[in-house]
């Protein structure tokens, strides 16, 4: 199914159209660039190798998997809803493909919303520190914002983005809590065992 824009797209878009300026074209173009496939893959191979020497090697599975599997739902999200991209002469960047949800607002949630839950849990400066951890969430909103102004993605792609990218950050960290959890208690042997009834 192809999802059309909706009309505070089409409004925000011819909004930040009329309103674009210099540096702010400049600063933007330079925001975008920060969730980048280059930019995101560079932060995962990063934080696998902190946590892996760090010994957390559940850790380093994590981010890596967790930023995968996210990849793979957003491209099969793009190719299920079908959006085509705001109007080529709305664009300040060349770029193609779908649009819904975008890929910079999502996979930017996922993968530096992972990397600070990993470096928040392998050091402890930044668990006394904990002031540090607004940045990332200021980076995500602003590449979303990036994506608007530059005219590569409708607004609603971008709330989408951010909102599916905190729902699969969430299902990361349960599932790593749980199998974390359950293989804690096979090596400590805490798993229930039957009673025999001849016991």
């Amino acid at each position: 199914m192809s999802v059309a824009p909706f009309d505070f797209d089409v409004s925000t878009t011819d909004w930040v159209v009329r309103n674009r300026a210099e540096p702010w074209t400049s600063m933007w173009q330079m925001v975008t660039v920060l969730g980048d496939t280059l930019t995101l893959t560079l932060v995962v191979i990063g934080v696998f190798v902190l946590a892996w020497l760090a010994g957390r090697i559940d850790l380093s599975v994590l981010i890596v998997v967790g930023s995968l599997l996210g990849w793979a739902l957003m491209v099969l999200l793009k190719h299920l809803f079908a959006r085509e991209r705001p109007p080529v002469a709305e664009r300040l960047i060349d770029i193609g493909g779908l649009s819904f949800p975008s890929g910079h607002a999502m996979l930017s949630t996922v993968i530096l919303g992972l990397a600070t839950v990993i470096c928040y849990r392998i050091y402890p400066w930044l668990r006394a520190h904990p002031a540090v951890l607004v940045l990332p969430p200021l980076v995500v909103v602003a590449i979303g914002l990036s994506r608007v102004y530059l005219g590569v993605h409708w607004f609603s792609d971008v709330i989408v983005g951010w909102s599916v990218g905190l729902g699969w950050l969430a299902v990361c960290l349960v599932a790593h809590a749980q199998i974390v959890r359950r293989l804690a208690q096979r090596r400590s042997g805490t798993k229930t065992t039957p009673v025999r009834a001849d016991a």
